[in-house]
């Protein structure tokens, strides 16, 4: 409820119904007021199929992403209109919207909403993970191209087509949120400040584990450097550097598919997609005993030269290995859900927002006529309103368009408890 003095008017405690003889009345003679009726009004009523397509165009070009909901043949050129068009019918408006609602009502929204959420987490979750994949990859090349090695082609064909693919294949099965709808909305944009800067702090982390290990591991009692005249002449790249670069990043390459299917409040828990979550167990587990005791075949065909297994320190830094994984999993995790996404996007974001360079006009126009004192003009008036106490009217008049904001207390509510009743009318 909203408590408006007249003597000390404010600009947030108002909003416009409209019907649509005001609304043609407005519409062509006095466009320059309609935007500012629109950003408030929160009633368009009695509206012909024309006037219903004027709305949706009109709420489109301030920014404003428009979802309709239509039962008949005079809604069709609003639902095409529309960003998201419901039928609730299966008669014409069927045709001319993408979505067809099963029961009559507008219950389905929600559920379109939290669809289109899930779907849009998803795809940015998708381009985040191979682009983050890509780059991780460059970087274990990079660093072994330092001396003159590389990952072998089995390595090459493990991390593409069974980490990477199986990934990329469960990633997009997790469903849409079944709980309530977030008071926030995802990321629309890819190019933007957030994705671009969760995938930067990433490869950020991502280079500085694979470094560490590329060093960490010549220091050594056990380590022989890789001869690189032989690997050039035999084309054979394995080698200590090579063993600690590519078992760090294939966990790397789990822990981002992790990170980037991310859950509520757009999507269900990642455990809920059972295929996905499977791969992880199993993808993590081979890796582990890749890295600790792979068998024989695995030694071979991925060219592994593993640290000495008669030397207790060689073999506890396999384990090393294992715990510094571990400690890169909490890094992404807390970079992605607490730096990125509660900080950056929910705190930050919203405080340096230009709205000014915003592409959502309704938001400079909301700020304009908040500070502009003369929006709108006001003059107290009473008025007899059946079955409402202590009535007060407020009439806006600008030019010949009068704009009624009623406010009373409502009988037997609560101190202090008022209802704003507001009725636009248009007289030529």
């Amino acid at each position: 409820m909203v408590q408006v003095d007249l003597h000390e008017k404010t600009n947030d405690s108002y909003c416009f119904a409209i019907e649509g003889k005001s609304w043609r009345v407005v519409h062509q003679y006095f466009p320059e007021v309609l935007q500012k009726l629109v950003v408030r009004g929160a009633i368009f009523a009695r509206m012909s199929p024309e006037q219903k397509q004027q709305l949706v165009l009109e709420l489109q070009s301030l920014g404003y992403f428009v979802g309709m909901c239509g039962d008949g043949a005079n809604d069709c050129g609003a639902l095409k209109a529309a960003h998201a068009g419901i039928s609730l019918s299966e008669a014409e408006a069927s045709v001319a919207s993408p979505f067809t609602s099963a029961q009559p009502n507008i219950s389905c929204v929600p559920k379109l909403i939290k669809e289109g959420r899930c779907a849009l987490v998803t795809s940015f979750g998708i381009f985040k993970y191979m682009a983050a994949y890509s780059l991780t990859q460059f970087v274990s090349i990079m660093i072994l191209y330092s001396i003159d090695s590389n990952l072998t082609d089995i390595q090459f064909l493990w991390i593409d087509l069974f980490l990477i693919t199986v990934f990329a294949i469960f990633f997009g099965r997790t469903k849409s949120y079944n709980g309530p709808l977030a008071s926030y909305s995802p990321p629309t944009a890819l190019l933007s400040f957030t994705p671009i800067m969760s995938i930067l702090l990433h490869i950020f982390i991502v280079i500085s584990f694979q470094t560490y290990c590329f060093y960490y591991v010549q220091y050594q009692p056990w380590f022989v450097p890789y001869n690189s005249t032989l690997g050039e002449e035999e084309d054979i790249y394995g080698c200590y550097e090579n063993f600690a670069v590519f078992s760090v990043s294939q966990f790397q390459y789990i822990i981002l598919a992790l990170v980037f299917s991310r859950g509520p409040p757009f999507r269900q828990n990642v455990y809920t997609n059972f295929l996905l979550t499977g791969s992880f167990i199993i993808m993590s587990i081979c890796c582990v005993l890749f890295t600790v005791a792979p068998p024989q075949f695995i030694i071979d065909s991925f060219e592994m030269v593993l640290p000495p297994d008669d030397d207790a320190d060689a073999y506890f830094f396999r384990w090393e290995i294992i715990l510094l994984s571990v400690m890169y999993s909490v890094l992404a995790i807390f970079t992605e859900y607490v730096i990125i996404d509660y900080i950056f996007y929910r705190k930050c974001r919203p405080k340096l927002h230009n709205i000014s360079k915003s592409k959502k006009k309704y938001l400079a126009l909301e700020r304009d006529m908040q500070l502009d004192k003369e929006w709108p003009p006001l003059t107290p008036h009473e008025a007899e309103i059946n079955g409402i106490s202590d009535k007060k009217e407020v009439i806006l008049d600008a030019s010949k368009l009068h704009t009624a904001v009623m406010k009373s207390e409502v009988n037997g509510s609560a101190p202090g408890a008022v209802t704003t009743i507001t009725q636009f009318h248009s007289s030529l």
